[in-house]
Protein backbone atom coordinates (compact mmCIF):
# COMPACT_ATOMS: atom_id res chain seq x y z
CA UNK A 1 0.00 0.00 0.00
CA UNK A 2 2.86 2.39 0.49
CA UNK A 3 4.59 1.83 -2.64
CA UNK A 4 0.82 2.36 -4.33
CA UNK A 5 0.86 5.83 -2.16
CA UNK A 6 4.14 6.74 -3.51
CA UNK A 7 3.52 6.22 -7.10
CA UNK A 8 0.28 8.37 -6.77
CA UNK A 9 2.44 11.47 -5.01
CA UNK A 10 4.62 11.14 -7.91
CA UNK A 11 1.97 11.05 -10.96
CA UNK A 12 0.74 14.41 -8.68
CA UNK A 13 3.86 15.72 -8.94
CA UNK A 14 4.73 15.21 -12.44
CA UNK A 15 0.95 16.53 -13.64
CA UNK A 16 1.69 19.52 -10.81
CA UNK A 17 5.09 20.77 -12.68
CA UNK A 18 3.21 19.50 -16.07
CA UNK A 19 0.29 22.26 -15.20
CA UNK A 20 3.48 24.83 -13.75
CA UNK A 21 4.85 24.84 -17.11
CA UNK A 22 2.33 24.92 -19.43
CA UNK A 23 0.61 28.18 -17.38
CA UNK A 24 4.15 29.42 -17.73
CA UNK A 25 4.30 29.09 -20.96
CA UNK A 26 0.83 30.29 -21.86
CA UNK A 27 1.25 33.52 -19.85
CA UNK A 28 4.59 34.20 -21.69
CA UNK A 29 3.01 33.85 -24.86
CA UNK A 30 -0.23 36.65 -24.12
CA UNK A 31 2.28 39.10 -22.53
CA UNK A 32 4.72 38.89 -25.63
CA UNK A 33 1.43 40.02 -27.85
CA UNK A 34 0.78 43.26 -25.37
CA UNK A 35 4.52 44.49 -24.73
CA UNK A 36 6.39 46.24 -27.35
CA UNK A 37 10.57 46.95 -26.74
CA UNK A 38 11.92 49.62 -29.03
CA UNK A 39 15.64 51.35 -28.90
CA UNK A 40 14.60 55.24 -29.54
CA UNK A 41 18.52 56.17 -30.87
CA UNK A 42 20.67 53.46 -32.81
CA UNK A 43 23.97 54.27 -34.27
CA UNK A 44 24.79 52.62 -37.42
CA UNK A 45 28.10 52.11 -36.85
CA UNK A 46 28.87 52.91 -40.90
CA UNK A 47 31.22 55.29 -41.57
CA UNK A 48 31.43 55.85 -45.30
CA UNK A 49 35.06 56.97 -46.21
CA UNK A 50 35.51 58.92 -49.69
CA UNK A 51 39.36 58.72 -50.12
CA UNK A 52 38.73 58.52 -54.55
CA UNK A 53 36.10 58.85 -56.80
CA UNK A 54 33.57 56.54 -55.87
CA UNK A 55 29.79 54.98 -55.39
CA UNK A 56 29.07 53.48 -51.55
CA UNK A 57 25.50 52.25 -50.48
CA UNK A 58 24.25 50.75 -47.64
CA UNK A 59 20.71 49.24 -47.01
CA UNK A 60 18.93 49.13 -43.54
CA UNK A 61 15.94 46.61 -42.43
CA UNK A 62 13.74 48.86 -39.83
CA UNK A 63 12.13 46.02 -38.83
CA UNK A 64 11.77 46.77 -34.97
CA UNK A 65 10.11 50.19 -35.47
CA UNK A 66 6.64 50.45 -33.25
CA UNK A 67 4.42 53.87 -33.24
CA UNK A 68 5.80 55.98 -29.87
CA UNK A 69 5.91 59.32 -29.20
CA UNK A 70 10.05 59.58 -29.22
CA UNK A 71 11.79 59.88 -32.39
CA UNK A 72 14.09 56.87 -33.67
CA UNK A 73 17.43 58.47 -34.22
CA UNK A 74 20.67 57.06 -37.00
CA UNK A 75 23.53 57.89 -37.22
CA UNK A 76 26.12 57.39 -39.48
CA UNK A 77 29.23 59.95 -40.41
CA UNK A 78 30.81 60.84 -43.93
CA UNK A 79 34.51 61.98 -44.43
CA UNK A 80 37.70 62.19 -46.29
CA UNK A 81 39.93 60.62 -44.01
CA UNK A 82 39.51 56.96 -42.07
CA UNK A 83 42.24 57.40 -39.39
CA UNK A 84 45.43 56.08 -41.92
CA UNK A 85 44.68 57.78 -45.26
CA UNK A 86 43.40 61.06 -46.53
CA UNK A 87 41.81 61.80 -49.77
CA UNK A 88 44.56 62.87 -51.91
CA UNK A 89 42.23 65.32 -53.96
CA UNK A 90 39.22 67.51 -52.83
CA UNK A 91 36.32 65.44 -53.40
CA UNK A 92 32.34 66.51 -53.45
CA UNK A 93 29.63 64.10 -52.64
CA UNK A 94 26.00 63.36 -52.99
CA UNK A 95 23.78 61.75 -50.42
CA UNK A 96 20.32 59.74 -51.37
CA UNK A 97 18.28 58.27 -49.15
CA UNK A 98 15.70 56.29 -50.81
CA UNK A 99 13.17 54.47 -48.03
CA UNK A 100 9.52 52.09 -49.20
CA UNK A 101 6.50 53.84 -48.58
CA UNK A 102 4.80 51.35 -46.37
CA UNK A 103 5.04 52.82 -43.53
CA UNK A 104 3.61 56.96 -42.82
CA UNK A 105 6.86 58.02 -41.75
CA UNK A 106 8.35 61.57 -41.36
CA UNK A 107 12.24 62.44 -41.78
CA UNK A 108 14.70 64.81 -41.08
CA UNK A 109 17.92 64.32 -41.88
CA UNK A 110 20.76 66.77 -39.80
CA UNK A 111 24.41 67.46 -40.53
CA UNK A 112 26.72 68.49 -37.52
CA UNK A 113 23.05 69.57 -36.16
CA UNK A 114 22.18 71.59 -39.16
CA UNK A 115 18.55 70.42 -41.04
CA UNK A 116 19.96 69.57 -44.86
CA UNK A 117 17.00 68.05 -46.76
CA UNK A 118 17.38 70.05 -49.85
CA UNK A 119 14.46 67.79 -51.57
CA UNK A 120 11.80 65.06 -50.33
CA UNK A 121 9.63 63.43 -52.69
CA UNK A 122 8.06 60.31 -53.43
CA UNK A 123 8.77 58.92 -56.83
CA UNK A 124 7.51 55.90 -58.92
CA UNK A 125 9.74 53.08 -59.89
CA UNK A 126 9.61 51.03 -62.91
CA UNK A 127 7.70 48.34 -61.74
CA UNK A 128 4.90 50.57 -60.07
CA UNK A 129 6.18 50.65 -56.48
CA UNK A 130 6.70 53.85 -54.69
CA UNK A 131 9.70 55.00 -52.82
CA UNK A 132 10.60 58.51 -51.16
CA UNK A 133 13.53 60.15 -51.94
CA UNK A 134 15.50 62.15 -49.89
CA UNK A 135 18.11 64.47 -51.05
CA UNK A 136 20.57 67.17 -50.32
CA UNK A 137 23.11 69.80 -51.67
CA UNK A 138 26.50 68.53 -52.72
CA UNK A 139 28.91 68.62 -49.77
CA UNK A 140 32.71 69.46 -50.74
CA UNK A 141 35.94 68.34 -48.90
CA UNK A 142 38.73 69.70 -49.37
CA UNK A 143 42.41 67.22 -49.23
CA UNK A 144 44.27 69.53 -47.58
CA UNK A 145 41.87 69.29 -44.30
CA UNK A 146 40.76 65.95 -43.26
CA UNK A 147 37.11 66.01 -41.71
CA UNK A 148 33.95 63.95 -40.86
CA UNK A 149 30.75 65.22 -41.34
CA UNK A 150 28.50 63.57 -38.75
CA UNK A 151 24.84 62.73 -39.96
CA UNK A 152 21.95 62.14 -37.79
CA UNK A 153 18.81 60.19 -39.72
CA UNK A 154 15.58 61.25 -37.58
CA UNK A 155 12.41 58.92 -38.19
CA UNK A 156 9.24 59.76 -36.69
CA UNK A 157 6.11 57.25 -36.55
CA UNK A 158 3.83 58.71 -34.69
CA UNK A 159 1.50 56.77 -31.65
CA UNK A 160 -2.14 57.63 -33.14
CA UNK A 161 -1.11 54.81 -36.06
CA UNK A 162 -0.61 52.49 -33.08
CA UNK A 163 -3.06 49.69 -34.93
CA UNK A 164 -3.12 46.64 -35.96
CA UNK A 165 -2.71 48.16 -39.97
CA UNK A 166 0.62 48.51 -39.47
CA UNK A 167 1.80 45.83 -37.08
CA UNK A 168 4.61 43.25 -39.48
CA UNK A 169 5.35 46.11 -41.52
CA UNK A 170 8.89 46.71 -42.81
CA UNK A 171 10.62 50.12 -43.87
CA UNK A 172 13.66 49.66 -46.01
CA UNK A 173 16.17 52.84 -45.89
CA UNK A 174 19.44 53.11 -48.24
CA UNK A 175 21.66 55.29 -48.09
CA UNK A 176 23.90 56.40 -51.03
CA UNK A 177 27.36 58.55 -51.28
CA UNK A 178 28.14 59.03 -54.64
CA UNK A 179 31.25 61.26 -54.91
CA UNK A 180 33.61 62.65 -57.40
CA UNK A 181 37.19 64.42 -57.57
CA UNK A 182 37.11 68.39 -58.06
CA UNK A 183 39.28 69.48 -60.52
CA UNK A 184 38.54 73.27 -60.59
Amino acid sequence: MNNKRKKILYVKLIILILCLLITLKIFTLVLSKYETEANAVAKIDIAFYLLKEDYQTMTMNLAKLVPQNNAYIYTFSIGNEDGEQVAETDLEYDLTIRTTTNLPLTYELYMNDSNIIENNTIEQDEQGTYFRIITTSTQRLNYKEPKTNQYSLVIYFPINYNTTNYQDIIELLEITVESRQVTS
